[in-house]
C-alpha cells in the first residue's frame, strides 16, 4: 500500500488516528461522519491484500468477531460480513454448530445461538481496510510512526503530532490534527508522550496467567463430514489449564490454535504440538486433524497478560486526544473480547462526539476527551471483569489474587456451566454473555439461578461427539475418478 498525501484544506477538520489496528480502523470510520479528513498512521508497510504483517504479532493465531462485534462492524460497514464470506469466511451457528466443551461437559447444542463468521486474522483486517479506504476523506499514511504529541503552548491541548519514516530516515514533520486517537496497541507510547507534556502517567494494573499459544493451519479433507463445524475445549482449572480450539476459515483450511495457562505452553515442534493436544479435555481435536494435511509451521505466541490502563483516574487529561483499544485495554486471548472490545471502543466514541455535538458548538471539543475515557473505562468493565476472574482460579497467576466474592462468583458460574449442559434456556443466556449481547448480570435471572441451582454440584458429561468422517463416494463419483 502506498503512502496518500495529507492535505489540510483551509478551514477543514481533521482527525488522526495512530495505528491501522481494528480498532484503529474502526475509530476512523467513525470520525469520517465527524470531521471532514481523516489520516491513519501506520508503522507497517500495508499489504495489499490478505497478509500477515509485522506489527500484528498474534495474526497467524486464532481470532474471533463475537456476535456483537459482528454487530457493529455490519452498522459501521453494511453488509461487512456479507463481504467477508465473500472473501472465504465461514459461517456457523455457536453453540448450534460447534461442539463446546466446558468443565463440566459438552454444552448443549439444541440452541442455534448466534452465527460466528471465521476467518483468519488478515483476511478480517484485509476486508475491514478495503471498505474504510473506499469512503471519502480517508487517508492512510503507512511506514510512518508517530514520534510525539503536538501540543498546545499551556499543553492544556493536543494539537496534533509529529512523524517521521519508520525505516529511520530523516524526514520527520508536523501534522496538525483537531483531534488525535491513538489505537497503536499494546506498544502505546502515549503514556511517555504525557510525561513530555507534563502529565503523570497513569496508573496500570495487570493480571498475567502466563498463557502462551501456538497455531497451526491444516486442509480440510475432501469429503469431511460431521454434525458440527468447530471445536473449543475448555480449560479445568486450576488442574489442567490446557484449551485447544479448532475452526474452518478461508481456502478450505482449518485453524488450530492450542493455549496453556500457569505457564504449561504448548510447543512448537511436531512431536510436542501433537503431543500436548493428545493432553486436552478430550482428543476429538487431535483425532480430527490425524489424517489431515498440515499447510503451515507451528507459530507460538506469548505477551498475553491483561493490561488495564486507568486513564479515566488521571487528575488531568488533555484536551483532543483519545486512547482506545488495547493501548487501554488489552485481553487475554482465550476468551476471543479482543476484536469486539474494540468495536465497542469505536461506538463509544461516536456516541461521545454526537453528544458534543449537542453539547457545544460544532468544533468544540472541551471537555469530550476526558468523558470518552471514562465511559469506555465503564464499557470495558465486563469484558475485564470476565477474563481477569477466570485467570484468577490459577493460583500461579499474578498481579492480584481471587478473594471471597471471587470465589464464590466461580462456584456460581460453575453451576451455570452444568446446567449449560442439559439445558437449552440456560445455554441460550450462556451464549449471549459469551458474544458479548448480555452483560453477565444476564446469568443472574431467576430462571437462570434456579436452573444452577438443581444442577447441584456433581459435574456431567454427556457422551464425547464421534469425529467426523469422510463421506462416502457415490458410484457416479468413483466412475468420474477412474475417468480423470
Amino acid at each position: 500500500m502506498t503512502q496518500v498525501p495529507v492535505v489540510r484544506e483551509p478551514g477543514a477538520t481533521h482527525a488522526v488516528v495512530i495505528g491501522a489496528s481494528m480498532a484503529g480502523m474502526l475509530a476512523a470510520r467513525v470520525l469520517a461522519g465527524h470531521v471532514d479528513r481523516v489520516t491513519v498512521i501506520e508503522r507497517d508497510r500495508l499489504p495489499e491484500g490478505a497478509e500477515q504483517r509485522k506489527g500484528v504479532p498474534q495474526g497467524r493465531q486464532i481470532h474471533v468477531l463475537l456476535a456483537r462485534g459482528s454487530a457493529v462492524l455490519d452498522r459501521l460497514f453494511p453488509g461487512f460480513s456479507r463481504d467477508l464470506v465473500a472473501a472465504g469466511a465461514v459461517p456457523f451457528r455457536l453453540p448450534g454448530d460447534a461442539l463446546i466443551l466446558s468443565k463440566a461437559g459438552w454444552v448443549d447444542r439444541r440452541t442455534p445461538g448466534w452465527t460466528m463468521t471465521s476467518a483468519s486474522r488478515p483476511l478480517i483486517e484485509e476486508t475491514l481496510r478495503r471498505r474504510l479506504l473506499q469512503l471519502p476523506g480517508i487517508a492512510v499514511l503507512d511506514g510512518s510512526e508517530v514520534t510525539e504529541l503536538r501540543a498546545s503552548d499551556d499543553g492544556r491541548a493536543v494539537r496534533g503530532v509529529s512523524v517521521r519514516r519508520a525505516d529511520g530516515g530523516d524526514d520527520s514533520r508536523s501534522i496538525d490534527a483537531d483531534l488525535v486517537v491513538d489505537a497503536s496497541g499494546r506498544g502505546s507510547r502515549t503514556p511517555h508522550w504525557l510525561a513530555d507534556l507534563g502529565y503523570p502517567e497513569p496508573e496500570r494494573t495487570q493480571v498475567d496467567s502466563h498463557i502462551a499459544y501456538a497455531t497451526r493451519l491444516y486442509r480440510i479433507p475432501d469429503g469431511f463430514a460431521a454434525d458440527w463445524r468447530a471445536a473449543m475445549l475448555m480449560p479445568r482449572p486450576p488442574g489442567n489449564p490446557r484449551t485447544g480450539d479448532l475452526m474452518p476459515i478461508e481456502g478450505g483450511r482449518w485453524i488450530v490454535t492450542l493455549m496453556g495457562a500457569a505457564r504449561q505452553h504448548p510447543p512448537t515442534d511436531e512431536a510436542g504440538f501433537t503431543a500436548f493436544m493428545r493432553e486436552l479435555s478430550d482428543p476429538i481435536i487431535a483425532d480430527t486433524v490425524a489424517h489431515a494435511e498440515p499447510v503451515s509451521d507451528i507459530r507460538g505466541h506469548r505477551g498475553t497478560a491483561n493490561r488495564l490502563a486507568h486513564y479515566e483516574r488521571m487528575p488531568r487529561w488533555p484536551e483532543r486526544l483519545v486512547v482506545l483499544g488495547d493501548a487501554v485495554c488489552a485481553f487475554n486471548p482465550v476468551y476471543g473480547q479482543g476484536m469486539t472490545t474494540a468495536a465497542i471502543a469505536a461506538e463509544t466514541l461516536d456516541d461521545c462526539l454526537w453528544a458534543q455535538r449537542r453539547r457545544r458548538p460544532a468544533g468544540d471539543l472541551e471537555g469530550m476527551a476526558r468523558r470518552f475515557q471514562r465511559l469506555l473505562a465503564r464499557r470495558n468493565r465486563d469484558a475485564w471483569m470476565l477474563s481477569t476472574g477466570e485467570d484468577l482460579r490459577y493460583p500461579t497467576t499474578t498481579g492480584t489474587t481471587a478473594g471471597r466474592i471471587l470465589r464464590a462468583q466461580h462456584r456460581y458460574f460453575d453451576r451455570v456451566e452444568r446446567a449449560a449442559v442439559t439445558d437449552p434456556a440456560v445455554t441460550e443466556v450462556y451464549a449471549r454473555v459469551f458474544g458479548m449481547l448480555e452483560r453477565p448480570t444476564a446469568l443472574f435471572r431467576p430462571r437462570i439461578v434456579a436452573a444452577a441451582i438443581r444442577a447441584g454440584r456433581a459435574p456431567t458429561r454427556p457422551a464425547a461427539p464421534t469425529v467426523g468422517v469422510p463421506a462416502p463416494r457415490t458410484s457416479t463419483e468413483q466412475q468420474q475418478e477412474v475417468r480423470t
